[in-house]
């Protein structure tokens, strides 16, 4: 077999390759690069139920399957998933393979990293978040109480398997939480990527249909994760500008008690903290309007209904950036120039939540 690394990651620990697979069945000859003891593999309801001939093909006894959604990132399923592999006398030697999106990637991750002290794992992440985004990089987690991802560790894959087929069964809504991180990654580290989703001439369907494009998004969003990741692996400062559109979207997130799919919550998290960039280093505002149009506007989407600034700020005050507590965001002074480690007096997050709920709400 070719083996093909489009990219890896170089940690302080141990190269991670990064494979493109053309298509599912080149998967398994990634994972049989591995020598195991057994195969468990963990994912969704609703990736088994679209791909059970595939999972099946690995021929293990041990699947896991994670009910949909957040409630999965708890206390709860996460002790439930360790019942299963104690009961089943899963040894150190086994390779765990987390097959779905954020969420199972992230509570897979932790599983694997605190499971007798640690066992092997492979991401094959499922949706475009998570193939630009959370499958990179070893940040592992789950929520607590309104709270996203206060309880976690930093845990390195062996490989990650990347394939875009997955994307031809992703509903809507989650193909533009994934441009949400592709976007992202475009206002802080390449503004090449900004060029081609903004392209006037095309509506996301039609970047959604285009394979050499969509091709391109993920490797170039790939590549800036990498870099970023292999810079500071464990989120020590530089780090933090992966987080651009993440505290005030987390706490949508949690307040609209996950209404929508992670990566859209950052839009509206980029939107309110490009405004708070504005006010604080004259940020232009058009890159707002830009955003707010071509993502939002055009795509019918809304939050669900209005909010109690007091409140979301009540939330940011538990985002895992903040020191005491000082709410600390990235904001940005241009495209590709940015500041990490701001700390925003409230009254200015009250001034900037006011403009963006007159620009969402009218």
């Amino acid at each position: 077999m070719e083996k093909k690394v489009t990219l890896s990651l170089k940690t302080s620990e141990k190269d991670i390759p990064i494979f493109l697979a053309e298509e599912l069945s080149k998967i398994t000859e990634y994972i049989n690069l591995c020598k195991y003891s057994d195969l468990v593999i963990f994912t969704d309801e609703g990736i088994y139920n679209l791909y059970k001939e595939f999972i099946e093909s690995f021929k293990t006894p041990y699947v896991y399957i994670f009910k949909n959604g957040e409630e999965s990132k708890s206390i709860e399923s996460y002790l439930s998933a360790i019942d299963y592999l104690l009961e089943n006398n899963i040894d150190r030697k086994a390779l765990l393979v987390a097959i779905g999106g954020g969420v199972v990637g992230d509570v897979s991750g932790f599983i694997a990293s605190t499971y007798k002290r640690g066992i092997r794992l492979i991401n094959i992440p499922t949706t475009l978040l998570a193939m630009v985004d959370s499958s990179i990089g070893g940040k592992t987690g789950i929520n607590f109480k309104l709270y996203k991802n206060q309880i976690g560790t930093f845990y390195q894959p062996e490989m990650i398997i990347i394939c875009r087929e997955f994307l031809k069964t992703l509903p809507r809504l989650e193909l533009i939480s994934g441009i949400g991180e592709v976007i992202k990654y475009g206002y802080t580290l390449n503004k090449e990527i900004l060029q081609l989703v903004f392209d006037g001439s095309k509506s996301l369907d039609e970047i959604f249909q285009n394979e050499v494009l969509m091709h391109e998004l993920i490797l170039k969003s790939v590549k800036c994760k990498v870099s970023v990741v292999e810079k500071d692996e464990k989120e020590s400062f530089l780090r933090e500008v992966l987080n651009f559109g993440h505290t005030v979207g987390h706490a949508f997130e949690s307040y609209y008690n996950f209404y929508y799919p992670h990566g859209i919550f950052v839009v509206f998290g980029m939107i309110a903290e490009m405004i708070l960039s504005h006010l604080l280093f004259g940020f232009d505002f058009s890159y707002v309007n830009k955003l707010f149009e071509i993502i939002v506007k055009r795509n019918f989407l809304s939050l669900p209904k209005d909010f109690d600034i007091n409140d979301i700020i009540s939330i940011m005050k538990y985002d895992k950036k903040n020191i005491k507590d000082k709410i600390r965001m990235v904001l940005l002074t241009d495209v590709e120039k940015y500041q990490l480690g701001i700390e925003v007096e409230e009254d200015v997050i009250k001034e900037g939540l006011s403009i963006f709920r007159r620009l969402t709400f009218s």
